[in-house]
């Protein structure tokens, strides 16, 4: 197969992941299409693995980063002495940047690619 061939079935695979949401039954779509079954186990489950890894990655981007707000905002606000309503504010716009962080983590699914807002 080509490298085309390749790029076109991984990303045919990655779509029907996405609308089906059952890796047994793109699995068995790619079986009775002619594929190995192994084969197609192992490329799906790379798929949903992939997709999970990243979407945890985008995770993770927003903990650290409501996390690093946080920090800041606590050093200014007691460290620094600066009680201000900038201080505030950062404070709870950090926390709900880190609260947002923690849903996404815990509902990171495989079957599609979280897409950034």
């Amino acid at each position: 197969m080509s490298y085309a061939d390749d790029t076109r079935l991984w990303l045919e695979a990655r779509s029907l992941l996405s609308k089906q949401r059952n890796k047994d039954a793109v699995v068995n779509y790619y079986t009775n299409r002619g594929m190995d079954p192994d084969e197609a186990r192992e490329m799906i489950y790379s798929i949903y693995q992939e997709n999970l890894s990243e979407n945890r990655k985008s995770a993770m981007g927003w903990l650290l980063g409501g996390g690093g707000g946080m920090v800041l905002f606590i050093l200014l606000l007691f460290v620094g002495g600066w009680v201000t309503l900038f201080s505030l504010v950062g404070i709870f716009i950090s926390l709900v940047i880190l609260l947002i962080g923690v849903g996404r983590f815990c509902i990171a699914k495989g079957y599609e690619m979280d897409e950034e807002v």
